[in-house]
């Protein structure tokens, strides 16, 4: 049954969810529709109300396809990577507080 399963979206508390789409939008070169924002492979719809801030352990996680592109997301957004065995990482904060992971293979 699990190879049936895929994530398909993923819904956030926001004080300003128009705004905090507007947000990842501009960030992250997605398409802001109103509470909602998408790209390929990225739904996210932010609901009325109070941030969960439970960073790190809930965060969103963007993959990203190289280290090249990692350490160019880094100075944009100006966070430090952390590197790991398996993946190497970064996070950053959203206008609401809510915790942005940015990774990618360690080997690619």
């Amino acid at each position: 049954m699990s190879d049936e399963l895929c994530l398909d979206h993923l819904n956030l508390p926001a004080r300003d969810p128009e705004g905090l789409a507007r947000w990842y939008a501009q960030t992250f070169g997605l398409v802001a529709d109103a509470h909602r924002v998408r790209g390929q492979g990225v739904l996210i719809a932010f609901q009325q109300g109070q941030p969960v801030n439970r960073a790190p352990e809930l965060h969103v996680g963007f993959r990203v396809p190289s280290n090249v592109v990692l350490n160019d997301w880094a100075k944009r957004l100006g966070g430090e990577i952390v590197r790991g065995a398996e993946f190497n990482a970064f996070k950053t904060s959203d206008p609401e507080g809510n915790c942005v992971e940015l990774y990618c293979r360690a080997d690619s």
